[in-house]
């Protein structure tokens, strides 16, 4: 596998349906909310992290500025759920932004108004370690240690294993975030365990396994990796509204 290829994030949430997980669905504008919380138990019983799940999918006719409401309500919600009131936000972009598709987290970062009243953001894209020859979590705990935000908000591309959500939903989890479990090459978490501070992930689908549109895991091509054909205008357009919603919860 390319080695650039070694950083997408699984979308968790589809193990919970696989799984059947109690979730509540519902409505904000027009964008359809699916909620699962997964406690204690629960994560004894499915081996999946603990923490609130939130999958936003939009309609047709969703306006990027309505989105942008929705999804700063959502992340606002999981600063709440994480316990956190107010003090600084490290926003980390993850991914590769020399391959489009791995983009989506230094993006979003480019377009951050760092400071804030409500939070104090700041944020880093650590890149990958093809390109610093330092391991992404390595950086983020550095920085972690010595800023000391009340929170991370980790953004990065997802992987799924259905085509109707490729590019067509957000997911947001205070169970933070695994580089490289959407590819089978998990690395070390960022999470509220390994960072000692609350961590809430960000993230869009955007790339699928060719055996996830088959359903042939044994085809020589089952572990090819495939991405929309407009995924330069996708990654442009949903780190413009993840951004902007960042923003909006900073003010």
């Amino acid at each position: 596998m390319n080695d650039n290829l070694r950083n997408f994030s699984d979308l968790l949430i589809e193990a919970g349906e696989e799984l059947s997980l109690p979730s509540r669905s519902y409505r904000q504008k027009g964008v359809d909310i699916r909620e699962t919380k997964v406690d204690k138990v629960l994560s004894r019983q499915c081996g999946k992290k603990e923490g609130l799940y939130l999958t936003l999918t939009p309609n047709a006719h969703t306006l990027p500025s309505t989105l942008c409401d929705v999804l700063q309500n959502c992340i606002k919600k999981l600063i709440r759920e994480s316990g956190v009131n107010e003090g600084k936000i490290l926003v980390v972009g993850l991914g590769n932004e020399n391959v489009v598709v791995d983009a989506l987290g230094n993006e979003v970062v480019k377009k951050i108004r760092t400071g804030g009243k409500a939070f104090n953001v700041s944020a880093i894209a650590p890149k990958v370690a093809d390109i610093t020859g330092i391991k992404s979590f390595d950086i983020v705990k550095a920085i972690v240690d010595h800023h000391k935000p009340a929170l991370v908000l980790a953004i990065d591309t997802l992987a799924t294993g259905y085509l109707h959500r490729l590019g067509n939903c957000y997911q947001l989890t205070t169970a933070g975030i695994c580089p490289g479990g959407g590819v089978n090459n998990p690395q070390t978490c960022l999470n509220r365990s390994t960072l000692s501070v609350p961590v809430v992930a960000i993230g869009v689908p955007l790339i699928i396994s060719v055996a996830s549109i088959t359903g042939d895991t044994n085809s020589e091509y089952s572990k090819y990796m495939l991405t929309p054909r407009d995924v330069d205008s996708l990654v442009r357009n949903c780190a413009e509204v993840i951004a902007s919603a960042v923003n909006a919860v900073s003010l």
